[in-house]
């Protein structure tokens, strides 16, 4: 399970143990919590901020949590699930842009990382817009980290993660200029 969730070598250590709860991440760091033990009364999760806030840190650890207690879960940077899929085109087999759409859609947990950093063509909203819908009409799991704020999302994206899910804005210093960390690097 490990392996189909694809995370990335850096977040092998990236656990809610490992995480490093500043002021202004505790909203955000017990929700996440609550998300991956299963006990929020949500089943979307959207984490909101600048860069280097902790967001994806959050969105690795709930994974591990999931992978840890046998739940399926598959780890996604935006910008590369469209090119998986986009490669799946001249792919057979489990290769095949079917094989990898469906399973996007149906995994029990999809962790969204950086939604809003894509080129935003036709294509690419159309799959995303109906990734997203699939997931709401399924109940299925889903967790989001973005920059950008949901205002700027399109709107059939934007009304669903509202509607669904729970929007936390992270409000904490960015992890490297906050200041008892300035000139330590």
């Amino acid at each position: 399970m490990l392996e189909a969730c694809e995370l990335p070598p850096r977040a092998a250590g990236w656990t809610f143990e490992t995480f490093e709860r500043l002021p202004g991440l505790e909203e955000a760091y017990d929700e996440a919590l609550e998300f991956a033990e299963d006990t929020s009364a949500t089943k979307w999760l959207v984490l909101m901020s600048g860069s280097d806030r902790g967001k994806t840190h959050l969105l690795f650890a709930i994974c591990h949590r999931w992978l840890e207690q046998g739940r399926p879960a598959r780890y996604a940077y935006v910008p590369d699930l469209l090119d998986e899929l986009r490669q799946g085109f001249r792919g057979d087999g489990d290769q095949s842009f079917e094989a990898r759409w469906h399973f996007f859609r149906n995994v029990p947990l999809l962790a969204l990382d950086d939604l809003g950093t894509e080129n935003r063509t036709p294509w690419v909203q159309e799959r995303l817009d109906t990734l997203i819908n699939y997931r709401l009409t399924h109940e299925l799991a889903l967790v989001v980290t973005t920059n950008t704020p949901l205002e700027d999302l399109p709107f059939r994206i934007r009304s669903r993660l509202e509607r669904e899910g729970r929007a936390i804005y992270i409000r904490a210093h960015d992890y490297h200029t906050r200041p008892d960390r300035r000139g330590r690097r």
